[in-house]
């Protein structure tokens, strides 16, 4: 699997462009959530910049308890201290996420899946083996 990228986000050398955060089942409906700022043109390389950067979230994609990483344009730390994000469990291990305040353009929320998939194309190009 190729990307359209010439380098990849997690080895450029720039300012963070996005914020991520990760949501995980933290059992009994509670939920945890982790942010980090990233790097990325779009929503998906600031996804790739969390999962193979430095310190990246790529091991933590493989627990089971990982709910979605929802990815926002734009660096806020008030946001980041506190995103303003709701999640309900609404049964077989689906989730309904909402995120106040913000513009549906700006705002991309990536489910389980589709990290765990993004995350295997990643290894597959760029892991040595």
């Amino acid at each position: 699997m190729t990307f359209d990228w010439k380098i990849p986000p997690w080895q450029r050398n720039e300012d963070c462009t996005h914020m991520a955060v990760m949501l995980t089942s933290a059992g009994g409906e509670q939920v945890a959530l982790t942010t980090e700022s990233v790097r990325g043109d779009n929503a998906t390389e600031a996804l790739a910049d969390l999962l193979m950067g430095p310190g990246g979230a790529g091991g933590a994609v493989l627990l089971p308890s990982l709910i979605a990483v929802v990815v926002r344009r734009g660096i806020d730390v008030m946001w980041m201290a506190q995103p303003p994000i709701h999640v309900a469990a609404v049964g077989d291990g689906e989730w309904n996420i909402a995120v106040e305040g913000a513009d549906k353009d700006d705002v991309t929320a990536f489910s389980a899946k589709d990290t765990r998939d993004l995350f295997a194309r990643l290894q597959a190009a760029y892991s040595a083996g």
